[in-house]
């Protein structure tokens, strides 16, 4: 895929900031096929989401709830500490949270129909996994869809979500207010190329009225058409009872033998998800659509396309092209359910499939709700939108067709039939007056370097972790907490607040090119690392005297969650006096959160401060060497060598390759990669370091 200027545009907001986006576009502008390009060519670790199965499916994801294990019933937003530790452990579970821990990137696909409630939810979520207090965790979303079509499902729950939001939509989001949200429109129509038929879809699309264009509409309600005239039509309604209906009568009018295909299904694949019918009736004469693009690449169908059925047998189908009389044998295609998982080799979210559907890609088409038309494209279609009662129904119905020649309407369409919603017009019009330009990008991607540096010196989720953990101390014990207050609200908390307003606040320019900025950030490190290493000391200290037998999942929640906290933040500031870029910081607060080991009740409850380093000006090297090799070969820089190889490293100083590729975690592979450089390093070190042992 060759991208066009504004494609390029998106896919460098992506790639170097982390600011979320919001990519839309009238029918037919291909926001599908550009989101399998993200998906193969961007470098982050990404997972795509949908609002519905079959939408997850098309889209090559999976569903928002299974993703985030969404609880029932209206989400009322919350930013409580209890909160927070519930989401951590009870609801997202240990191995999602790892697969959180390292996501950079979430794609959600048809955005319109996603509520504001569930967008907080996944706010909440990240924030509390990630343990990084902006807004979903650092973590930077791209949403795709057209506002204009179909919208979210909120009237039953509204009377509690009222309370909270002005409107149900994605954009009323309480965490997305707080962020400086992109929107990027596709303009570019694809699927229709009669100017004057666009012309009338962008008046239905924004529901601006025009009467000529409503007219020049209103010509394609054929009175005088006959049935055989329409025979070939697919009809667009809004209600499925009506399309089950229309197909069961043409179905059965067919003198033909029924045959009936069965889908194979294998593993896991949830029958809401199933992409088509699971048992495929056809006759003869049947008039059938394609429901999937040729997965062959030789472009034989695409989604939508129609054709009559010539000839069945118990394991074939032979059909007609109505648009150019082609002829065809249908095959089977699959369809993947995805799964995406944490790779413990390559500290990555990995995508695998979880279980397959294999179907003939085909439905019944004298029919279909619209609804289920939503990303399909008709050469002929019967259209009526005369009980149309929601936003953007009409919209989606008449774009489906590729010309207003194929298209015919059963009743005229009157100006209460193309419903719009104020509040998304308004949203659109605003945010078209400030898309943005190359220009922009340039600052997006200081804002992005200045907002990890903010985020590092930003101490509030760590003081809700303590206050959870503070709480249940407080309720079991007469314990005196005051130096601990002390040190991690004034001589932490505080202080990291005044750097951020003194130093990061006023910044206009990337901190990597500041010399001053640089001697600052190498300054507090050494600050932040003592008051730290000095809070790990008094945290282990209560952990060692607190009574065993009072250690329940809230106690070993809490303790875990102020322990992460400290051990990303520790591992944040030790690597800033080497980094070159914030990408570096990043990936080392990533790799503490993955090799963070929790403290749980099959393990000793007794936990001592990590052993000192031995030889630590040698460990240092190898630390700043691997930060190094993980910028030249383009990889997290623990997928180089573990923080533990480091330390094993430094205190047995193997002075062979044997004895390297000995070490637990490195192997022959590593050992042949990078021991010439290790050896050298201990080397020199022995040549100009006392030992200590």
């Amino acid at each position: 895929m060759k991208l066009n200027s504004l494609q390029q545009l998106i896919m460098d907001f992506i790639e170097k900031t982390d600011r979320p986006i919001f990519m839309t576009g009238k029918a037919g502008t291909g926001k599908t096929t550009f989101l399998r390009y993200i998906k193969a060519n961007t470098t982050k670790n990404l997972a795509v989401v949908a609002p519905t199965a079959v939408a997850a499916i098309n889209a090559g994801g999976v569903t928002i709830n299974s993703f985030f294990q969404v609880p029932f019933g209206p989400l009322v937003p919350s930013t409580q500490t209890a909160s927070l530790a519930e989401l951590f452990d009870k609801k997202v579970g240990y191995e999602k949270t790892k697969l959180l821990k390292c996501l950079d990137l979430l794609i959600i696909d048809e955005i319109s129909m996603v509520r504001a409630d569930m967008i907080d939810y996944i706010d909440t979520v990240l924030r509390a996994v990630k343990g990084i207090s902006k807004p979903f965790g650092g973590v930077q979303l791209l949403m795709i869809g057209d506002l204009y079509q179909l919208s979210p499902v909120f009237q039953k729950d509204w009377h509690v979500l009222r309370n909270y939001y002005t409107g149900p939509y994605f954009f009323d989001s309480l965490a997305l207010r707080k962020t400086q949200l992109l929107t990027f429109e596709l303009e570019e129509v694809y699927r229709q190329t009669d100017p004057v038929f666009v012309d009338i879809l962008n008046s239905v699309r924004d529901g601006s009225g025009n009467e000529a264009l409503l007219a020049k509409l209103n010509e394609r309600h054929l009175e005088n058409a006959t049935a055989e005239e329409l025979r070939d039509y697919v009809t667009l309604t809004t209600h499925n009872p009506l399309v089950k209906q229309i197909n069961e009568q043409k179905l059965a009018a067919l003198e033909s033998e029924a045959y009936t295909y069965t889908a194979t299904v294998t593993d896991d694949f949830p029958k809401e998800a199933y992409p088509a019918e699971e048992e495929l009736i056809l006759k003869v004469g049947a008039l059938v659509m394609f429901i999937k693009n040729d997965a062959s690449g030789k472009k034989r169908y695409h989604n939508g396309r129609t054709a009559k059925i010539t000839a069945l047998t118990e394991h074939s189908i032979l059909l007609n092209f109505l648009d150019d009389g082609t002829e065809l044998e249908a095959e089977r295609e699959i369809w993947q359910n995805v799964k995406y998982a944490f790779s413990e080799t390559d500290n990555k979210v990995t995508e695998t499939n979880a279980g397959s559907f294999s179907q003939f890609p085909l439905r019944l088409a004298w029919a279909i709700t619209i609804h289920k038309s939503q990303g399909l494209t008709f050469d002929n279609a019967l259209i009526d939108v005369s009980a149309a009662f929601t936003h953007g129904q009409a919209y989606v119905a008449l774009s489906r067709c590729r010309s207003l020649q194929g298209m015919v309407l059963l009743e005229k369409v009157k100006p209460a039939n193309i419903i719009t919603d104020k509040s998304v017009i308004g949203f659109m019009q605003a945010a078209k007056e400030k898309m943005p330009i190359n220009t922009d990008l340039e600052q997006s991607i200081i804002s992005s370097e200045l907002g990890v540096l903010s985020s590092l010196y930003d101490f509030s989720i760590m003081i809700l972790a303590w206050n959870t953990y503070k709480s249940i101390l407080l309720e079991r014990l007469s314990i005196d907490l005051t130096a601990t207050e002390k040190l991690l609200h004034t001589e932490i908390g505080n202080i990291g607040t005044r750097f951020i307003q003194k130093e990061l606040a006023s910044q206009n320019e990337s901190p990597w090119q500041s010399v001053s900025l640089k001697e600052r950030l190498q300054k507090s490190s050494t600050y932040f690392l003592a008051k730290l290493e000095l809070l790990e000391d008094m945290l282990i200290d209560l952990h060692q005297t607190y009574p065993a037998a009072l250690m329940d999942d809230d106690y070993y929640l809490s303790v875990n969650l102020i322990l992460e906290q400290l051990k990303g933040k520790t591992a944040m500031f030790r690597s800033l006096p080497s980094a070159i870029d914030t990408t570096t910081i990043l990936e080392r607060w990533k790799s503490a959160a993955i090799e963070y080991q929790a403290i749980d009740r099959w393990t000793s409850t007794t936990v001592t401060k990590e052993a000192e380093i031995t030889n630590k000006a040698l460990y240092d090297q190898l630390y700043a060497w691997r930060i190094k090799k993980g910028k030249e070969r383009n990889t997290s820089d623990y997928n180089i060598l573990s923080e533990q190889v480091l330390k094993d490293v430094a205190a047995k100083l193997p002075k062979t390759l044997k004895q390297f590729s000995q070490i637990k975690g490195v192997g022959e592979g590593k050992a042949f990669d990078f021991g010439d450089e290790i050896l050298k390093m201990v080397r020199q070190y022995l040549g100009e370091g006392d030992l200590l042992f």
